[in-house]
């Protein structure tokens, strides 16, 4: 049977669910069974209609098509209430007194007389204003006036003339067929907008099929007339995939076509391959071979139906990319590496580089180079390289390649002289990775140099000493960081070392009240210098420091009473001897103005100042008080100008001292004196005169002779004399007072 000539129409059908649907316009005519059939095998089935894609469909008819609607399907026991493909008769768009449902026993005016289906035979879509109900098989006659005849939501009524009585009433959809009267201004109602004859009869049919006319509407017809048909189709979404994906080869499968499927075309195109190939088989799966690996491949795979090319299952695929070839390291810094390879057979988009174990060091490049960053100095690393295709589907195999970064420069190389015959060299790791050092020392010796035997040239620490040389030698160190296959090696570090000259001896400081002579003995071996340091030793601030080849310095102007740190150092180039150094205060002055600030029975606060020749540095004072009466003394020693005496006696008389002290000297001291406040305790003395003659006892005179022995035999324990004076070591007081 040749190709089937037919219109492809596209909508979408909202039911329970969502599919996707074609309908087919058939070209030739069958009979409404035959049409069936045909559908039934070449797409899924007869066209059922909705509010939803009727206007699409009648839109593209040319004459009557057969619908999937007859009075009975399927054995039901309602007439009109399924389509042939079981879904429930929800809709309805009948010609005007269509259908007829029963012989009539009288003729009747079709444009006069209407009918109306009960809810029950045609579903939810029905309006029935009278009190009549159709049962299927009933024989009563279904027309009466003044009937609403249910049609498609707000259709314009097919006949506008001739009907006095008729209304059309929709109850779902919208309105699909503006513009199509029919009947309007006396055209004949049996002739369709395309003028196709589509001649209608009033005889009533015992099983009709259903037609739709060109301009929509439905009419019953003889199931036997020849008329073209429309076919639907759920339009196929199936699957196609790709397995066993290799760098030549491939796995094909897909998704079974619906219904009675003949075969199978597919289709594999790239830019540089085209393959087009009738696979007839019932099993969905084909071998793919002399692919180019790395290449981008379209697949569509169409089921052949009934001639027909239903949708195809696209699928788009990669062939696994190649190997890189000649992968090499091209330049090697402390922090990158430079790589570089072929390209492999075949195609690529990408190349991915993985630092192995480094998750964050990776990159993508579509160049045959890489500069990978971020590295450490002397870290290994094993690259990992391979192809990608542009969507990353697919990778091809990896090629590894290890490497060391180089090791850094090592840093803070220094000389320490230890001995006057020896020189410490140590430096501090580089920044990174190192497995060791390679040292080399040589001796400067009249501009030349001569290498010196190590016991040991690759270490492992960081640090060496060089000995066994003479005093005042210039020692040369280089050092190089290694990585433990030796591929690369840091940038070289070097530094000069002396051996350092010996210390002075016999260092003297001979000192006054403001000067300190200094003198040594010079050292063995050589020398340039002597740096002679003089600090203040409490503060060990710098007060001067002054260089000489002479073996004797003297330091003036200082103050008086503060001790000082003579310092000397033997200089040779840029090394230093042990330091040798000596401390002695110069000689103390007196304190200036001793002053009694406050007192009170217990406690006597005392103040003073410091020397002239010691103002601005710290010296220490020596504080010390006397009374004769308690024959108590008490010494204390501050750096402040003042001082508090508690728990002193009251009414006493103390003399206080304030002495400099250095080292062991003392200045001068200077004194001041203060009696506490008294404490007034009365003692009652009661003498009785013992002379014979009351008179003598009575006497004034007598008795004030008595009174001045009594007070000179008390000054006498609670006085004494000073610069002819009185003075008295403790409050007393002597009155007399008659019984």
């Amino acid at each position: 049977m040749g190709r089937i000539q037919h219109l492809i129409l596209w909508a979408v059908l909202v039911v329970c669910c969502v599919a996707e649907r074609q309908y087919f316009l058939q070209s030739h005519t069958s009979t409404w069974e035959q049409a069936r059939l045909h559908c039934q095998a070449c797409y899924k089935e007869m066209v059922s209609l909705t509010p939803d894609n009727i206007q699409q469909i009648v839109q593209n008819l040319t004459s009557s098509y057969w619908i999937g609607l007859r009075k009975t399907m399927n054995n039901s026991s309602f007439p009109w209430s399924r389509w042939s493909n079981g879904d429930p008769l929800t809709f309805q768009n009948w010609y005007p007194g269509r259908p007829i449902l029963s012989k009539p026993k009288n003729p009747v005016n079709i444009f006069n007389n209407y009918y109306s289906i009960s809810p029950n035979v045609c579903g939810c879509c029905c309006t029935n204003n009278s009190n009549s109900s159709y049962h299927g098989n009933s024989t009563d006659d279904p027309f009466t006036d003044n009937v609403n005849m249910t049609a498609s939501a707000t259709m314009t009524p097919a006949v506008t003339t001739k009907v006095a009585k008729m209304s059309s009433v929709m109850t779902s959809g919208s309105t699909f067929f503006t513009g199509v009267t029919g009947g309007i201004n006396g055209t004949n109602m049996t002739s369709g907008t395309n003028g196709t004859n589509e001649t209608e009869t009033d005889v009533y049919i015992e099983e009709p099929c259903i037609a739709m006319l060109s301009f929509g509407l439905w009419l019953d017809k003889n199931c036997s007339e020849l008329l073209h048909y429309i076919c639907y189709e759920d339009r196929f979404y199936g699957n196609a995939t790709v397995t066993n994906k290799t760098l030549h080869n491939a796995t094909l499968s897909w998704t079974r076509g619906p219904g009675d499927i003949s075969g199978y075309r597919v289709e594999v195109k790239s830019t540089d391959y085209n393959l087009t190939l009738n696979h007839s088989s019932l099993n969905q799966t084909y071998d793919l071979s002399n692919l180019t690996a790395g290449t981008k491949y379209r697949v569509q795979v169409f089921p052949i139906k009934c001639g027909r090319d239903l949708n195809p299952q696209n699928v788009s695929f990669y062939t696994k990319p190649g190997v890189i070839q000649n992968l090499k390291v091209t330049n090697v810094s402390e922090t990158s590496i430079s790589l570089s390879w072929f390209a492999p057979e075949g195609n690529r988009d990408l190349y991915n580089i993985q630092v192995r174990d480094e998750p964050d060091l990776k990159m993508t490049t579509r160049t045959e180079s890489a500069l990978v960053k971020g590295l450490i100095p002397g870290g290994f690393y094993t690259f990992e390289i391979n192809t990608e295709v542009e969507d990353k589907s697919i990778e091809g195999d990896r090629l590894d390649i290890p490497s060391y970064t180089k090791p850094g420069m090592v840093s803070n190389l220094k000389a320490f002289a230890l001995t006057k015959n020896s020189v410490h060299f140590q430096w501090e790791q580089p920044r990174g990775n190192t497995s060791g050092y390679r040292v080399h020392a040589w001796r400067e010796e009249n501009n030349t140099m001569k290498d010196i035997i190590l016991d040991h040239h690759i270490l492992t620490n960081t640090s060496l000493t060089v000995g066994n040389q003479s005093a005042g030698a210039k020692i040369w160190l280089s050092v190089v960081a290694l990585v433990p296959n030796g591929s690369v090696e840091g940038e070289l570090s070097k530094v000069i070392g002396l051996t350092t000259p010996g210390e002075v001896t016999n260092l003297l400081l001979l000192i006054t009240e403001d000067t300190i002579n200094v003198s040594w003995k010079h050292p063995q071996g050589n020398y340039e210098i002597f740096s002679v340091q003089l600090n203040l030793t409490a503060s060990n601030k710098e007060v001067k420091t002054e260089n000489t080849t002479a073996s004797q310095l003297s330091f003036t102007a200082l103050n008086a009473g503060a001790s000082y740190t003579v310092t000397v150092t033997t200089l040779n180039g840029y090394l230093k001897s042990d330091p040798v150094s000596n401390t002695n205060f110069t000689l103390p002055l007196p304190p200036q103005s001793a002053k009694i600030d406050f007192f009170n029975e217990s406690h006597v606060t005392l103040s003073w100042k410091a020397p002239v020749a010691s103002q601005g540095v710290e010296v220490m004072y020596l504080v010390k008080y006397l009374t004769e009466f308690w024959n108590d003394t008490q010494t204390k020693e501050t750096n402040a100008t003042n001082y508090a005496f508690n728990e002193l006696h009251a009414g006493t008389n103390y003399t206080f001292e304030v002495r400099v002290t250095a080292g062991t000297q003392e200045s001068q001291p200077i004194q001041t004196s203060q009696n506490t406040t008294a404490t007034v305790r009365v003692r009652t003395m009661t003498m009785a005169c013992s002379s014979s003659e009351p008179s003598i006892c009575e006497d004034s005179g007598t008795q004030r002779e008595v009174l001045q022995n009594l007070k000179s035999h008390f000054r006498k324990s609670f006085s004494k004399m000073e610069n002819e004076i009185w003075v008295d070591k403790v409050f007393w007081e002597l009155e007399w007072r008659e019984a």
